[in-house]
């Protein structure tokens, strides 16, 4: 059971989030304070650290190759879920991907962070493959808009 740090149960949620530079990180912390509970951390089985690493994550987005994934907490006994994902190549990161398989997408609200790509065609594309979102909201760090996104997400979630 998910409880928030008050001590009260309102719909299940969890929070969780892949990171390779930190922003889909302090991302999903933000709307996790905001739903009072913590963030759960997917990490997977590869580097991506560096430009190397950049290009190999747009190769392995692009081609839906898998990744080992392991969650850092608790996350099937809940209601819903609040995914957060940097925008690789069009797709959520392989860490996200390989996650979506394991729970039921229509309990799912995916969050894609980028610096400026066009997340709503990367939404549309990505659910025909894998079938209807809960939600879906894109955090566009060029429209200078992420604490405004931030509270709708939290308001749409609650």
């Amino acid at each position: 059971m998910f409880i928030n740090k008050k001590g009260v149960t309102n719909i299940k949620t969890a929070v969780l989030f892949f990171s390779r530079t930190g922003t889909s990180e302090r991302i999903a912390t933000k709307i996790a304070d905001g739903l009072e509970i913590s963030p759960i951390r997917i990490t997977d089985d590869k580097n991506w650290n560096g430009p190397s690493g950049y290009i190999k994550g747009g190769y392995y987005a692009s081609t839906n190759k898998s990744v080992n994934i392991k969650v850092n907490g608790e996350y099937k006994d809940v209601d819903q879920y609040v995914v957060v994902s940097p925008l690789w190549a069009g797709r959520p990161a392989p860490a996200i991907c390989e996650f979506l398989k394991q729970v039921p997408v229509n309990k799912v609200n995916l969050v894609l962070t980028c610096n400026g790509s066009d997340v709503e065609s990367a939404f549309t594309k990505y659910e025909s493959t894998i079938g209807k979102l809960k939600g879906h909201f894109g955090i566009v760090k060029r429209l200078k808009d992420e604490d405004e996104r931030i509270k709708d997400i939290i308001q749409a979630v609650k």
